[in-house]
């Protein structure tokens, strides 16, 4: 299907595109589609947004500033376009919408400058993309025409949907325990409603599969993608170092067998360091960037845990033919890392090779590990099939240690996750991969939390080994945290435990604030609050086109010690890309100034950029790296993140939904974990989940909001509800579409009042 970015994308190509040729570059054969397309040209000239000059040669038009965005709605019926060129944000009147839905793109014209606080104002002019073409939706009967139309589940979209009257026939009487995904057919236009069809039922209630698939449709997830039929291409053994007789370990914690494949490590004592072998497994060298093998990973992004089982993103050819084997030889991407005493870089080289790992460490080994006394001369029967390793073991969780305390790659948070069977693979760290702005916390009975730190280290080298070359990468961009907002955390947290020492006037870091909670009584409540005000991370495109133009940027990216992801290609496309820019300079680099010359350059060793002042790559393969390296495949991976977090959030709260359905009207404790003016959050001990106690179940007084104290205060009874506070409520009503659980406060007693009363008075008298 054609759409206006399409349309105008082709446009852009040249300065000027007749339309004989932008149908010949759109595919157009039918003249039903001709047709249309002329249509569309038509209505984009009147917008101003295509000129059309002499002989129907066509133009974009620079004359007009049209700003390019993504429609971003909320439950309240805000709505804003947030800006392709990362400009301040646009605010969009409802009047002014023009049957835009949340999440399409779209083209803006300003109305109103934005004045001070207040954010600029602006229309749409025309969709460009369309985000949601199959929805969840409830399906009801229209009282007065009786024809059923379909209600999306999601609120940020209120429209309705007129159902095909063939499915009407069907379904006169929709179930009120089933949810229905709909196809958008014709989107509203003027005066008319969406028009849609039914694809398929969805149970509300159908067990842990049934669950899987509504979350699947609710984050447009596809299960099935179709896989071009193209063999991966053959490595090629040339120039390869033969590493099979080191003995690689492989450090897994998932258990699934679908589960993705992460690399090997090796380590030795060196020159009173130590010497690390990282060994990634090589997907680049088995594709052709922008062929179909690169367009099928592309489009599919990322690999999505189900909580105890794997949707893939590797097809299964390409997965066979890189992911390692215990004791067969695979092809690799190796990194040697030198580290001194104090877990501090001193050299680094990446290579080609080729490695047989020979064990499997799980987390029953590294548990037996510890157990095990430093004296021990005997060795644990778990341990005796790896008893040959366990030198290269200790060396590797040692490496690990200081690293992990020497670097500050990410930022470290203990996991909230209920111990459900259905999450059990979400319980382990996931490497290199941040969802939250934060990553889990560094856990030694945990393989893949040992072996995260070896790959954002690696991430880390890769980014200032390809900045060193001025060659573009992927890069994981941390927003910046408000300073207000860690002062205001400092108060809550100092509200909270006394006997913490942090800065108050806001000077303090995250990291800081984390290390000063480490030893508070309230450590789980202050994790909460600071995972709040921790911002998120996207991708963003290093690309130079001028040494001179980017030394504060090449500067600011090492200073910051950002992270290039490229040792899991089994995970997540951009971890792909990075990849086969490496591999490109190690296999097509040009390594030495003319063909005459003797002196080589090992273009993978740490500075070996210093003595390169030659074009690295010829202009065909430089072609190709920049005709993919651009910035709309940033915004389609970080969308594509986007969904796989909101999975991941859904499919854990969906758990804890369940859960708490089975105590429903069952009394049970909690700790409040957020206070607003509406009610407070409690988390339910048992499950981790949090529910709302609203204001108005409280019943007994009119209750006032602190928000400095972060606390309700009762106008008579001066009873308050706050932070930290423990309280037995009761499981009122579980809504598990919304992922919302309502709480009723089970009543104190009078001597519980009085105490609550004493606590009320302190909080006043020391304010």
């Amino acid at each position: 299907m054609t759409t206006v970015l399409k349309i105008l994308e082709n446009i852009e190509r040249e300065n000027g595109l007749d339309l004989s040729k932008l149908e010949k570059s759109l595919k157009l054969t039918k003249k039903l589609d001709r047709d249309k397309l002329r249509i569309a040209i038509n209505a984009l000239t009147k917008l101003g947004i295509v000129q059309n000059i002499n002989n129907d040669t066509l133009n974009i038009n620079t004359e007009i500033d049209f700003i390019r965005g993504r429609v971003r709605c909320s439950s309240k019926g805000y709505c804003f376009v947030v800006r392709e060129d990362q400009g301040e944000d646009i605010y969009i009147r409802e009047a002014n919408l023009n049957n835009a839905w949340h999440g399409d793109s779209v083209i803006v014209l300003i109305t109103k400058q934005g004045l001070k606080r207040r954010a600029p104002e602006g229309s749409i002019q025309c969709v460009l993309e369309r985000y949601n073409d199959i929805l969840l939706a409830k399906v009801d009967t229209d009282i007065l025409t009786g024809e059923l139309k379909g209600y999306p589940l999601d609120d940020r979209i209120p429209v309705i949907i007129e159902l095909d009257k063939e499915i009407d026939n069907l379904n006169k009487h929709p179930s009120t325990d089933l949810i229905y995904e709909i196809k958008i057919n014709k989107y509203p236009i003027a005066q008319f409603n969406a028009k849609g069809s039914i694809i398929r039922e969805l149970p509300i209630n159908s067990g842990l599969d049934g669950d899987i698939e509504i979350l699947l449709s609710k984050n447009k997830i596809i299960r099935n993608f179709d896989t071009p039929k193209v063999s991966p291409k053959k490595v090629s053994l040339k120039g390869r170092d033969d590493l099979t007789s080191q003995p690689s370990l492989l450090f897994e914690s998932w258990e699934c067998n679908n589960s993705p494949s992460l690399p090997a490590i090796y380590a030795q004592p060196f020159e009173g360091g130590n010497r690390i072998w990282l060994h990634s497994p090589t997907v680049s060298e088995r594709i052709n960037l922008g062929g179909k093998l690169d367009d099928y990973l592309k489009k599919k992004g990322e690999v999505i845990c189900l909580g105890n089982n794997w949707l893939e993103f590797l097809n299964e050819s390409l997965s066979k033919a890189s992911k390692f084997k215990l004791n067969e030889e695979t092809e690799a991407i190796t990194l040697i890392i030198d580290i001194d005493r104090e877990g501090k870089i001193s050299d680094w080289q990446f290579l080609l090779t080729i490695i047989k790992p020979v064990k499997i460490i799980t987390p029953k080994h590294l548990k037996a590990i510890h157990n095990r006394k430093a004296t021990s001369k005997s060795i644990p029967i778990v341990l005796k099939p790896i008893k040959d390793y366990l030198d290269v073991i200790y060396t590797i969780i040692h490496s690990s240690k200081l690293i992990n305390i020497t670097t500050n790659l990410s930022i470290k948070l203990d996991q909230n996750i209920p111990n459900l069977e259905r999450l059990s693979e979400l319980h382990k760290a996931f490497p290199s991969r941040d969802f939250n702005g934060w990553s889990k916390s560094y856990d030694s009975f945990d393989p893949q939390s040992i072996i995260d730190v070896f790959i954002r280290l690696s991430n880390n080298i890769l980014a200032k080994h390809l900045i060193g070359y001025n060659l573009p990468f992927i890069y994981k961009e941390h927003e910046t945290v408000d300073p207000s907002a860690i002062n205001e955390l400092t108060k809550s947290a100092l509200a909270l435990d006394n006997n913490l020492t942090v800065n108050i006037d806001g000077s303090a870091t995250t990291t800081q604030l984390i290390n000063s909670f480490e030893t508070s009584s309230e450590k789980k409540i202050l994790h909460k609050l600071i995972k709040h005000i921790i911002p998120g991370i996207h991708l963003k495109l290093y690309k130079s086109n001028s040494l001179e133009n980017n030394d504060n940027l090449n500067l600011d990216l090492l200073v910051n010690n950002i992270e290039s992801p490229w040792c899991c290609p089994s995970l997540n496309y951009w971890n792909i890309f990075n990849q086969y820019i490496l591999t490109s300079l190690l296999i097509d680099g040009k390594n030495k100034s003319n063909s005459r010359s003797k002196l080589y350059i090992q273009l993978g060793k740490k500075d070996s950029w210093n003595d390169v002042n030659w074009d690295i790559f010829t202009s065909k393969i430089k072609q190709t790296i920049n005709n993919q390296a651009n910035l709309k495949l940033i915004q389609n991976l970080n969308n594509i993140r986007k969904k796989s977090k909101s999975f991941r959030n859904n499919i854990i709260s969906i758990a804890q939904g369940r859960e708490a359905q089975q105590i429903i009207g069952k009394e049970v404790t909690a700790i409040i974990t957020g206070v607003q003016s509406y009610g407070f959050f409690a988390e339910i001990n048992d499950l981790s989940a949090e529910g709302l106690v609203h204001v108005s179940t409280l019943g007994d007084d009119w209750y006032e909001y602190r928000s400095r104290q972060n606390l309700l205060v009762g106008r008579k009874n001066k009873k308050t509800y706050q932070l930290a506070q423990k309280i037995n409520v009761k499981v009122l009503k579980v809504d598990i579409l919304k992922n919302q659980i309502d709480l009723e406060l089970v009543k104190r007693n009078e001597s519980e009042s009085k105490s609550n009363n004493e606590a009320f008075k302190d909080i006043k008298s020391n304010n």
